[in-house]
Protein backbone atom coordinates (compact mmCIF):
# COMPACT_ATOMS: atom_id res chain seq x y z
CA UNK A 1 0.00 0.00 0.00
CA UNK A 2 1.16 3.54 -0.77
CA UNK A 3 0.57 4.83 2.74
CA UNK A 4 2.72 2.07 4.24
CA UNK A 5 5.50 2.81 1.76
CA UNK A 6 5.36 6.50 2.58
CA UNK A 7 5.41 5.75 6.31
CA UNK A 8 8.46 3.53 5.82
CA UNK A 9 10.34 6.32 4.06
CA UNK A 10 9.39 8.84 6.75
CA UNK A 11 10.48 6.61 9.60
CA UNK A 12 13.65 5.68 7.76
CA UNK A 13 14.60 9.35 7.31
CA UNK A 14 12.98 11.18 10.21
CA UNK A 15 12.27 8.40 12.69
CA UNK A 16 8.55 9.19 12.99
CA UNK A 17 5.41 10.23 11.11
CA UNK A 18 5.12 13.55 12.93
CA UNK A 19 5.48 15.61 9.73
CA UNK A 20 2.77 13.64 7.87
CA UNK A 21 -0.36 15.73 8.35
CA UNK A 22 -2.58 13.94 5.81
CA UNK A 23 -2.51 11.15 3.27
CA UNK A 24 -5.20 9.91 0.86
CA UNK A 25 -5.06 6.94 -1.52
CA UNK A 26 -8.73 7.43 -2.52
CA UNK A 27 -10.26 4.09 -1.72
CA UNK A 28 -14.02 3.77 -1.48
CA UNK A 29 -16.30 1.32 0.30
CA UNK A 30 -20.01 1.86 -0.39
CA UNK A 31 -20.91 0.13 2.88
CA UNK A 32 -18.71 2.45 4.92
CA UNK A 33 -20.73 5.29 6.45
CA UNK A 34 -17.51 7.21 6.97
CA UNK A 35 -17.60 8.04 3.24
CA UNK A 36 -20.42 10.53 3.79
CA UNK A 37 -20.88 13.41 6.21
CA UNK A 38 -23.94 15.56 6.66
CA UNK A 39 -24.40 19.24 7.43
CA UNK A 40 -27.46 19.64 9.64
CA UNK A 41 -27.57 23.38 9.16
CA UNK A 42 -28.08 23.12 5.40
CA UNK A 43 -29.48 19.58 5.20
CA UNK A 44 -26.76 18.54 2.74
CA UNK A 45 -24.46 15.56 2.61
CA UNK A 46 -20.97 15.31 1.21
CA UNK A 47 -18.76 12.33 0.40
CA UNK A 48 -15.53 12.32 2.33
CA UNK A 49 -12.11 10.72 2.46
CA UNK A 50 -10.91 10.24 6.01
CA UNK A 51 -7.27 10.79 6.83
CA UNK A 52 -4.91 7.80 6.69
CA UNK A 53 -4.34 5.81 9.87
CA UNK A 54 -0.62 6.45 9.36
CA UNK A 55 -0.95 10.24 9.61
CA UNK A 56 0.21 12.08 12.70
CA UNK A 57 -3.33 13.04 13.78
CA UNK A 58 -6.01 11.00 12.04
CA UNK A 59 -8.83 13.11 13.48
CA UNK A 60 -7.78 16.13 11.37
CA UNK A 61 -7.84 16.94 7.65
CA UNK A 62 -10.88 14.94 6.57
CA UNK A 63 -11.16 15.56 2.81
CA UNK A 64 -14.47 16.44 1.08
CA UNK A 65 -15.64 15.28 -2.35
CA UNK A 66 -17.30 18.52 -3.51
CA UNK A 67 -18.80 16.80 -6.53
CA UNK A 68 -20.87 14.50 -4.29
CA UNK A 69 -22.87 17.19 -2.42
CA UNK A 70 -26.53 16.19 -2.33
CA UNK A 71 -29.63 16.57 -0.21
CA UNK A 72 -29.72 12.90 0.85
CA UNK A 73 -27.11 10.65 2.29
CA UNK A 74 -27.88 7.85 -0.17
CA UNK A 75 -27.58 10.15 -3.18
CA UNK A 76 -24.34 11.62 -1.87
CA UNK A 77 -22.96 8.12 -1.40
CA UNK A 78 -23.85 7.18 -4.98
CA UNK A 79 -22.11 10.28 -6.31
CA UNK A 80 -19.06 9.57 -4.15
CA UNK A 81 -18.79 6.04 -5.55
CA UNK A 82 -18.78 7.53 -9.06
CA UNK A 83 -16.03 9.97 -8.18
CA UNK A 84 -13.84 7.36 -6.49
CA UNK A 85 -13.17 4.52 -8.93
CA UNK A 86 -10.13 2.25 -9.19
CA UNK A 87 -8.39 3.96 -6.27
CA UNK A 88 -8.50 7.26 -8.11
CA UNK A 89 -10.33 10.49 -7.50
CA UNK A 90 -11.86 11.70 -10.76
CA UNK A 91 -11.43 15.49 -10.68
CA UNK A 92 -13.57 15.96 -13.78
CA UNK A 93 -16.55 14.98 -11.55
CA UNK A 94 -15.74 17.48 -8.82
CA UNK A 95 -12.99 18.97 -6.74
CA UNK A 96 -11.41 17.64 -3.56
CA UNK A 97 -11.12 19.96 -0.56
CA UNK A 98 -8.89 19.52 2.51
CA UNK A 99 -9.23 21.77 5.59
CA UNK A 100 -5.93 23.21 6.79
CA UNK A 101 -6.81 22.48 10.46
CA UNK A 102 -3.92 24.55 11.78
CA UNK A 103 -1.55 24.32 8.80
CA UNK A 104 -0.34 27.45 7.00
CA UNK A 105 -0.24 27.95 3.25
CA UNK A 106 3.21 29.52 3.59
CA UNK A 107 4.75 26.62 5.55
CA UNK A 108 3.71 23.31 4.02
CA UNK A 109 4.91 20.64 1.58
CA UNK A 110 2.54 18.68 -0.66
CA UNK A 111 3.12 15.60 -2.81
CA UNK A 112 0.58 15.25 -5.64
CA UNK A 113 0.30 12.09 -7.74
CA UNK A 114 -2.00 13.02 -10.64
CA UNK A 115 -2.70 11.92 -14.18
CA UNK A 116 -4.45 13.40 -17.20
CA UNK A 117 -7.59 11.95 -18.70
CA UNK A 118 -7.27 10.23 -22.05
CA UNK A 119 -7.83 12.56 -25.03
CA UNK A 120 -7.61 16.32 -25.22
CA UNK A 121 -7.26 18.38 -22.08
CA UNK A 122 -7.58 22.03 -21.11
CA UNK A 123 -5.63 24.12 -18.72
CA UNK A 124 -6.75 23.70 -15.14
CA UNK A 125 -5.92 23.94 -11.46
CA UNK A 126 -4.21 20.96 -9.82
CA UNK A 127 -3.98 22.52 -6.35
CA UNK A 128 -5.49 25.88 -5.47
CA UNK A 129 -5.92 28.08 -2.42
CA UNK A 130 -5.76 31.37 -4.28
CA UNK A 131 -8.29 34.05 -3.43
CA UNK A 132 -8.31 37.75 -4.24
CA UNK A 133 -10.47 40.60 -3.04
CA UNK A 134 -10.59 44.28 -2.10
CA UNK A 135 -10.44 46.21 1.12
CA UNK A 136 -11.18 49.88 1.67
CA UNK A 137 -8.68 51.60 3.89
CA UNK A 138 -8.94 55.38 4.34
CA UNK A 139 -11.27 55.61 1.36
CA UNK A 140 -8.73 53.74 -0.76
CA UNK A 141 -9.59 50.44 -2.44
CA UNK A 142 -6.73 48.01 -1.94
CA UNK A 143 -6.49 44.67 -3.66
CA UNK A 144 -5.88 41.78 -1.30
CA UNK A 145 -4.98 38.16 -1.84
CA UNK A 146 -4.21 34.93 -0.05
CA UNK A 147 -2.76 31.62 -1.14
CA UNK A 148 -1.67 30.55 -4.61
CA UNK A 149 -2.61 28.24 -7.48
CA UNK A 150 -0.63 25.38 -9.00
CA UNK A 151 -1.94 24.24 -12.38
CA UNK A 152 -1.17 23.13 -15.90
CA UNK A 153 -1.41 25.21 -19.06
CA UNK A 154 -3.15 24.07 -22.24
CA UNK A 155 0.35 23.39 -23.62
CA UNK A 156 1.00 20.91 -20.79
CA UNK A 157 3.32 23.01 -18.66
CA UNK A 158 3.11 23.52 -14.92
CA UNK A 159 2.45 27.05 -13.65
CA UNK A 160 2.20 28.86 -10.34
CA UNK A 161 -0.20 31.80 -9.88
CA UNK A 162 0.32 34.28 -7.04
CA UNK A 163 -0.35 37.94 -6.31
CA UNK A 164 2.21 40.57 -5.50
CA UNK A 165 2.71 44.31 -5.29
CA UNK A 166 2.47 44.52 -9.06
CA UNK A 167 -0.68 42.43 -9.31
CA UNK A 168 -1.19 38.92 -10.65
CA UNK A 169 1.98 36.91 -11.28
CA UNK A 170 2.03 33.67 -13.25
CA UNK A 171 5.27 31.71 -13.61
CA UNK A 172 5.39 28.83 -16.09
CA UNK A 173 7.85 25.92 -15.89
CA UNK A 174 8.57 25.62 -19.63
CA UNK A 175 11.53 23.26 -19.03
CA UNK A 176 9.38 20.63 -17.31
CA UNK A 177 7.79 18.12 -19.66
CA UNK A 178 4.86 16.24 -18.20
CA UNK A 179 3.68 12.66 -18.81
CA UNK A 180 0.27 11.11 -18.61
CA UNK A 181 0.91 10.38 -14.94
CA UNK A 182 3.07 12.72 -12.88
CA UNK A 183 4.37 13.18 -9.37
CA UNK A 184 5.02 16.77 -8.35
CA UNK A 185 5.66 18.57 -5.08
CA UNK A 186 4.87 22.04 -3.78
CA UNK A 187 6.85 23.48 -0.84
CA UNK A 188 6.27 26.94 0.59
CA UNK A 189 8.02 29.37 2.91
CA UNK A 190 7.50 33.04 3.77
CA UNK A 191 9.61 34.12 0.80
CA UNK A 192 9.37 31.51 -1.97
CA UNK A 193 7.44 28.60 -3.42
CA UNK A 194 9.28 25.60 -4.87
CA UNK A 195 7.46 23.66 -7.58
CA UNK A 196 9.21 20.34 -8.43
CA UNK A 197 8.70 17.52 -10.89
CA UNK A 198 10.21 14.06 -10.22
CA UNK A 199 11.58 12.06 -13.14
CA UNK A 200 12.14 8.56 -11.74
CA UNK A 201 13.19 7.20 -15.13
CA UNK A 202 16.29 9.38 -15.15
CA UNK A 203 16.51 9.87 -11.37
CA UNK A 204 16.15 13.65 -11.79
CA UNK A 205 14.37 16.49 -10.04
CA UNK A 206 13.31 19.52 -12.06
CA UNK A 207 12.34 22.51 -9.95
CA UNK A 208 11.04 26.06 -10.30
CA UNK A 209 11.61 28.42 -7.38
CA UNK A 210 9.31 31.44 -7.21
CA UNK A 211 9.88 34.40 -4.88
CA UNK A 212 6.72 35.58 -3.10
CA UNK A 213 5.63 38.14 -0.54
CA UNK A 214 4.23 36.51 2.60
CA UNK A 215 1.73 39.34 2.90
CA UNK A 216 0.07 38.07 -0.27
CA UNK A 217 -0.03 34.32 0.49
CA UNK A 218 -1.20 34.47 4.06
CA UNK A 219 -2.88 31.45 5.54
CA UNK A 220 -6.13 30.29 4.04
CA UNK A 221 -8.61 27.83 5.51
CA UNK A 222 -8.68 25.11 2.84
CA UNK A 223 -6.70 23.49 0.05
CA UNK A 224 -8.62 22.70 -3.13
CA UNK A 225 -7.59 20.10 -5.70
CA UNK A 226 -9.10 20.52 -9.15
CA UNK A 227 -10.20 24.14 -8.73
CA UNK A 228 -9.77 27.39 -6.86
CA UNK A 229 -11.76 30.41 -5.65
CA UNK A 230 -9.88 32.65 -8.05
CA UNK A 231 -9.23 31.40 -11.56
CA UNK A 232 -10.28 32.71 -14.92
CA UNK A 233 -12.25 29.53 -15.71
CA UNK A 234 -14.18 29.31 -12.43
CA UNK A 235 -16.17 31.39 -10.00
CA UNK A 236 -15.67 29.34 -6.82
CA UNK A 237 -13.68 26.40 -5.47
CA UNK A 238 -16.44 23.88 -6.31
CA UNK A 239 -16.03 24.35 -10.06
CA UNK A 240 -14.00 21.54 -11.64
CA UNK A 241 -11.24 22.78 -13.97
CA UNK A 242 -8.81 19.89 -14.28
CA UNK A 243 -9.25 17.03 -16.80
CA UNK A 244 -7.74 14.15 -14.92
CA UNK A 245 -7.59 12.40 -11.56
CA UNK A 246 -5.65 12.15 -8.32
CA UNK A 247 -3.97 8.84 -7.45
CA UNK A 248 -2.34 9.77 -4.14
CA UNK A 249 -2.03 12.91 -2.09
CA UNK A 250 0.22 13.67 0.91
CA UNK A 251 0.41 16.87 2.92
CA UNK A 252 3.32 17.60 5.31
CA UNK A 253 3.84 20.33 7.85
CA UNK A 254 6.75 22.65 7.16
CA UNK A 255 9.05 23.14 4.20
CA UNK A 256 10.89 20.09 2.78
CA UNK A 257 13.71 19.99 0.25
CA UNK A 258 12.83 18.62 -3.19
CA UNK A 259 15.35 15.74 -3.02
CA UNK A 260 13.81 14.58 0.24
CA UNK A 261 10.32 14.85 -1.25
CA UNK A 262 11.51 12.80 -4.24
CA UNK A 263 12.50 10.00 -1.84
CA UNK A 264 9.14 10.21 -0.08
CA UNK A 265 7.46 10.09 -3.49
CA UNK A 266 9.05 6.70 -4.13
CA UNK A 267 7.35 5.43 -1.00
CA UNK A 268 4.03 6.89 -2.08
CA UNK A 269 4.21 5.33 -5.56
CA UNK A 270 5.80 2.06 -4.55
CA UNK A 271 4.69 -1.12 -2.86
CA UNK A 272 5.84 -1.68 0.69
CA UNK A 273 7.16 -5.09 1.71
CA UNK A 274 8.23 -6.50 5.05
CA UNK A 275 10.06 -9.72 5.81
CA UNK A 276 10.23 -10.91 9.39
CA UNK A 277 13.59 -11.90 10.81
CA UNK A 278 14.46 -15.55 11.10
CA UNK A 279 17.06 -17.79 12.69
CA UNK A 280 18.43 -20.77 10.78
CA UNK A 281 20.56 -23.44 12.45
CA UNK A 282 23.29 -24.94 10.30
CA UNK A 283 26.40 -27.09 10.62
CA UNK A 284 29.86 -26.01 9.60
CA UNK A 285 33.21 -27.86 9.38
CA UNK A 286 35.72 -26.91 12.07
CA UNK A 287 38.46 -29.45 11.38
CA UNK A 288 39.30 -33.15 11.41
CA UNK A 289 40.10 -35.68 14.12
CA UNK A 290 42.78 -38.22 13.09
CA UNK A 291 42.30 -41.83 14.20
CA UNK A 292 45.47 -43.90 13.69
CA UNK A 293 44.98 -47.57 12.83
CA UNK A 294 47.72 -50.06 13.75
CA UNK A 295 48.38 -53.46 12.22
CA UNK A 296 47.38 -56.57 14.13
CA UNK A 297 49.38 -59.79 14.34
CA UNK A 298 51.36 -62.14 16.62
CA UNK A 299 52.76 -60.24 19.56
CA UNK A 300 54.25 -63.25 21.41
CA UNK A 301 53.75 -66.83 22.48
CA UNK A 302 52.35 -68.58 25.50
CA UNK A 303 53.84 -72.00 26.47
CA UNK A 304 51.46 -74.49 28.05
CA UNK A 305 52.64 -77.79 29.66
CA UNK A 306 51.59 -80.77 27.58
CA UNK A 307 53.32 -83.58 29.56
CA UNK A 308 56.78 -84.93 30.44
CA UNK A 309 59.47 -86.91 28.61
CA UNK A 310 62.31 -89.10 29.93
CA UNK A 311 65.55 -88.74 28.09
CA UNK A 312 68.50 -91.12 28.43
CA UNK A 313 71.72 -89.19 28.95
CA UNK A 314 75.26 -90.66 28.85
CA UNK A 315 76.52 -94.18 27.95
CA UNK A 316 75.06 -97.59 28.72
CA UNK A 317 76.30 -99.39 31.81
CA UNK A 318 75.85 -102.88 33.14
CA UNK A 319 73.76 -103.31 36.17
CA UNK A 320 72.81 -106.28 38.24
CA UNK A 321 72.36 -107.83 41.64
CA UNK A 322 72.78 -111.14 43.42
CA UNK A 323 70.63 -113.08 45.74
CA UNK A 324 71.71 -116.01 48.04
CA UNK A 325 71.17 -119.51 46.67
CA UNK A 326 71.52 -122.94 48.21
CA UNK A 327 75.09 -123.57 49.37
CA UNK A 328 77.17 -125.72 47.02
CA UNK A 329 79.75 -128.37 48.00
CA UNK A 330 83.11 -127.94 46.27
CA UNK A 331 86.19 -130.13 46.38
CA UNK A 332 89.64 -128.64 46.46
CA UNK A 333 90.59 -127.52 43.05
CA UNK A 334 87.03 -127.00 41.84
CA UNK A 335 86.15 -123.57 40.62
CA UNK A 336 83.61 -121.30 42.13
CA UNK A 337 82.81 -117.62 42.08
CA UNK A 338 83.15 -115.11 44.87
CA UNK A 339 80.76 -112.17 44.52
CA UNK A 340 81.32 -108.45 45.37
CA UNK A 341 78.70 -105.70 45.41
CA UNK A 342 79.49 -102.47 43.48
CA UNK A 343 77.67 -99.21 44.35
CA UNK A 344 78.71 -96.49 41.91
CA UNK A 345 76.19 -93.71 42.36
CA UNK A 346 73.13 -94.44 40.31
CA UNK A 347 74.77 -97.60 38.97
CA UNK A 348 74.40 -100.53 41.36
CA UNK A 349 75.87 -103.87 40.24
CA UNK A 350 78.21 -106.60 41.25
CA UNK A 351 81.30 -108.33 40.03
CA UNK A 352 82.65 -111.84 40.70
CA UNK A 353 86.00 -113.42 41.04
CA UNK A 354 86.70 -117.01 39.98
CA UNK A 355 88.62 -118.97 42.59
CA UNK A 356 89.80 -122.52 43.04
CA UNK A 357 88.54 -124.29 46.14
CA UNK A 358 91.05 -124.79 48.90
CA UNK A 359 90.14 -125.83 52.33
CA UNK A 360 89.55 -122.89 54.49
CA UNK A 361 92.14 -124.02 56.98
CA UNK A 362 94.98 -124.05 54.42
CA UNK A 363 95.46 -120.41 54.63
CA UNK A 364 95.82 -120.01 50.85
CA UNK A 365 93.90 -118.84 48.00
CA UNK A 366 93.91 -120.70 44.84
CA UNK A 367 93.59 -119.00 41.56
CA UNK A 368 93.17 -121.65 38.93
CA UNK A 369 95.37 -121.03 35.96
CA UNK A 370 94.10 -123.69 33.62
CA UNK A 371 92.94 -127.24 33.23
CA UNK A 372 94.79 -129.90 35.14
CA UNK A 373 95.74 -127.58 37.88
CA UNK A 374 94.38 -130.01 40.42
CA UNK A 375 97.01 -132.56 39.64
CA UNK A 376 99.90 -130.17 39.80
CA UNK A 377 98.89 -128.57 43.03
CA UNK A 378 98.47 -131.72 45.03
CA UNK A 379 94.99 -130.97 46.00
CA UNK A 380 93.28 -133.05 48.63
CA UNK A 381 90.13 -134.92 47.94
CA UNK A 382 88.05 -133.11 50.40
CA UNK A 383 84.86 -131.09 49.99
CA UNK A 384 83.60 -127.90 51.65
CA UNK A 385 80.31 -125.99 51.52
CA UNK A 386 80.60 -122.83 49.47
CA UNK A 387 78.03 -119.93 49.53
CA UNK A 388 76.23 -119.79 46.23
CA UNK A 389 74.40 -116.84 44.64
CA UNK A 390 71.91 -116.38 41.93
CA UNK A 391 72.90 -113.65 39.46
CA UNK A 392 70.46 -111.00 38.12
CA UNK A 393 72.13 -108.95 35.39
CA UNK A 394 71.09 -106.22 32.95
CA UNK A 395 71.97 -102.88 31.39
CA UNK A 396 71.26 -99.34 32.70
CA UNK A 397 71.60 -95.73 31.55
CA UNK A 398 71.13 -92.34 33.32
CA UNK A 399 67.78 -90.65 32.51
CA UNK A 400 66.28 -87.15 33.04
CA UNK A 401 62.62 -86.17 32.97
CA UNK A 402 61.78 -82.99 31.05
CA UNK A 403 58.49 -81.07 30.84
CA UNK A 404 56.90 -80.80 27.43
CA UNK A 405 55.20 -77.48 26.39
CA UNK A 406 52.90 -76.53 23.54
CA UNK A 407 53.47 -73.07 21.89
CA UNK A 408 50.29 -70.94 21.53
CA UNK A 409 50.64 -67.63 19.61
CA UNK A 410 49.29 -64.42 21.22
CA UNK A 411 47.64 -61.85 18.91
CA UNK A 412 47.19 -58.11 19.41
CA UNK A 413 47.96 -54.63 18.06
CA UNK A 414 51.39 -54.04 16.63
CA UNK A 415 53.30 -50.77 16.68
CA UNK A 416 53.29 -50.55 12.88
CA UNK A 417 50.77 -48.01 11.47
CA UNK A 418 48.38 -49.38 8.88
CA UNK A 419 46.51 -46.16 8.11
CA UNK A 420 44.84 -42.95 9.34
CA UNK A 421 41.09 -42.31 9.35
CA UNK A 422 39.98 -38.66 9.39
CA UNK A 423 36.66 -37.83 11.02
CA UNK A 424 35.10 -34.45 10.21
CA UNK A 425 34.41 -32.23 13.20
CA UNK A 426 31.39 -29.95 12.98
CA UNK A 427 29.72 -27.37 15.13
CA UNK A 428 26.19 -26.05 15.17
CA UNK A 429 25.76 -22.33 14.66
CA UNK A 430 22.86 -19.99 14.10
CA UNK A 431 22.45 -17.52 11.28
CA UNK A 432 20.14 -14.65 12.16
CA UNK A 433 18.54 -12.80 9.31
CA UNK A 434 17.18 -9.50 10.62
CA UNK A 435 13.83 -8.17 9.61
CA UNK A 436 13.90 -6.25 6.38
CA UNK A 437 11.52 -3.85 4.70
CA UNK A 438 11.54 -1.64 1.68
CA UNK A 439 9.65 -0.07 -1.17
CA UNK A 440 9.53 -1.27 -4.77
CA UNK A 441 8.23 0.87 -7.64
CA UNK A 442 5.72 -1.29 -9.48
CA UNK A 443 3.51 1.22 -11.31
CA UNK A 444 2.96 1.02 -15.07
CA UNK A 445 5.97 2.72 -16.65
CA UNK A 446 4.03 3.56 -19.81
CA UNK A 447 2.05 6.18 -17.89
CA UNK A 448 5.28 8.00 -16.90
CA UNK A 449 6.83 8.23 -20.36
CA UNK A 450 7.17 11.63 -22.03
CA UNK A 451 4.99 10.86 -25.03
CA UNK A 452 1.51 11.91 -23.97
CA UNK A 453 1.08 15.65 -24.33
CA UNK A 454 0.79 17.19 -27.81
CA UNK A 455 -0.12 20.71 -28.89
CA UNK A 456 -1.29 21.72 -32.34
CA UNK A 457 -0.13 18.37 -33.77
CA UNK A 458 3.43 18.70 -32.44
CA UNK A 459 5.10 17.80 -29.20
CA UNK A 460 4.96 20.65 -26.70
Amino acid sequence: MSDRGLLFKLQESLGSNQRLSAFYDFTFDSSDEANVQGDNSSSTYTGVQVNSTFANDTSLHTGFLLGSIDSSEASSLIKASGILQGNKLNLTSGNFQVPFDGLNANDISVLIDFEFADGDFDDGIIMGCFKTGEETINSLNIETSEGFNIGVTDRGHLFCQTFGPNGDAIDIAHSIELSKRNLISVSTTDTFITLSFFDYFNDLVRSLELPVDRNYISSTSVLNFGGSDTYFRSTDNKTATFSGSLNNLAIFSGYMEEEFLKDLGEGMLGSYSFTAGSTVTEQRLTGYADTISYKTGITGYDYISTGTLEIITGREEFTGSTSPASPDSKKEGERYYKYYTLNNGNVKTFYKEELGQLHSDSGYIYYPTGEGAFDTLGLNDISESIDAYTELTGMTQDKITIDLFGKTPLTGTLSEVSGVVQTALEETYSIYTPSSSGVTLEEDSEDFKKNFIYYMGGRS
